[in-house]
């Protein structure tokens, strides 16, 4: 009997030390080191739920009055063609006039005539870092949009969904969304324009921020002129990529190593594929109407960060007086909203009316 407790005793202690080296060594080299778990801590495109969905049929997926298509070009920041897969959801008030026809072969075509001639406000909408467009925060989220009666275009990047299935970058995943703006502006009513927000969700705020900022460098580098979008809507924002990893609930594991910072944290700030330093692209935005929402509650992206961000920004502004509309709504932590489900606090709807309303005061 003693013999065997020892043994048990001497695995235990075997199996402690071989954690405490992974922990203290490996761990760290590997995030040092290896650009294919940086990259994964930053588009967590490996995590795909629910799989096994039929994109084709926006309607298998719960969502209603949805169409999906393809949007394709050639990538000039992956030198390859790629594919996206995109769906266009139509408002509420729209269900009658689209679905109360005999000839649903023409279904996709009517919506399409539908976003051609709308005057409702279009939202297009970037998803965050995991899973796809059909995740199910994400799709309670465009039944807020539908509840608003606004027509929601949303994507997946490259590598994420149904879209080419390429290694995802930060100049690769904003291509991707100028694309689909591209294409949004290009099928709307150009005479009678309609309100156009860019919606991003944790790391989607990113890219619909470098979009803003970048927005007339991409448009000379695809020989187009369109108008920038009304508005951003900042969800669950973080102020940059490498505080937001500091501040990641996972590293509380690992922010104990004396050299924490340089193994975990300098590599995404030092990194030519993802910065995402979303502070510095909306400074460069003066002009450009913002919106962020962020719950106290939320344990991914810590809500300070956000806060961070709002006073970066509305510093910038203070020295313009003709600066654009900069709001922040604060979702109490006493209303259980964490990081996904900003679409439960039945605040929303009003706050984003009421965004809307003041963006056409001053126009």
């Amino acid at each position: 009997m003693q013999t065997m407790i020892g043994a048990i005793l001497v695995t235990g202690a075997s199996l402690t030390a071989s954690l405490f080296v992974v922990q203290v060594a490996v761990i760290p080299l590997l995030f040092k080191y290896s650009k294919a778990v940086q990259r994964k801590m930053v588009f967590s495109n490996c995590i795909n739920y629910p799989r096994n969905l039929d994109y084709e049929n926006p309607s298998s997926c719960n969502v209603i009055g949805g169409r999906n298509f393809k949007i394709e070009f050639v990538s000039k920041v992956d030198k390859c063609p790629i594919k996206i897969g995109v769906w266009h959801i139509v408002p509420c008030c729209m269900f009658r006039d689209v679905f109360v026809v005999r000839d649903y072969s023409r279904l996709d075509e009517r919506l399409h005539e539908e976003l051609s001639k709308t005057q409702n406000t279009v939202v297009l909408y970037c998803h965050g870092n995991s899973n796809h467009r059909a995740s199910p925060h994400r799709l309670q989220m465009y039944k807020v949009f539908q509840e608003l009666n606004f027509h929601v275009i949303t994507f997946d990047y490259r590598g994420y969904g149904d879209s080419t299935r390429i290694r995802p970058t930060e100049r690769g995943v904003v291509e991707d969304a100028f694309q689909v703006y591209s294409w949004l502006l290009e099928s709307l009513n150009k005479a009678r324009k309609p309100t156009v927000l860019l919606w991003g969700h944790s790391l989607g705020t990113a890219v619909v921020a470098n979009l803003a900022a970048r927005f007339q460098e991409l448009c000379q580098d695809a020989g187009k002129k369109i108008p920038p979008p009304d508005a951003l809507v900042l969800e669950a924002p973080f102020n940059n990529l490498a505080e937001e990893i500091e501040r990641h609930p996972f590293s509380k594991l690992v922010s104990w190593l004396p050299y924490y910072k340089e193994t975990f944290v300098k590599p995404f700030a030092a990194s030519s594929e993802y910065s995402f330093t979303t502070d510095q692209y909306l400074v460069a935005v003066p002009q450009m109407p913002i919106l962020i929402m962020h719950s106290e509650g939320d344990k991914i992206v810590p809500y300070d960060l956000a806060v961070k961000l709002h006073e970066t920004v509305s510093l910038s502004r203070s020295r313009m007086p003709d600066a654009a509309i900069l709001k922040f709504h604060t979702i109490e932590k006493s209303m259980g909203i964490g990081h996904n489900n900003l679409c439960d606090c039945p605040h929303v709807r009003t706050v984003v009316s009421d965004f809307l309303q003041q963006i056409e005061k001053k126009h």
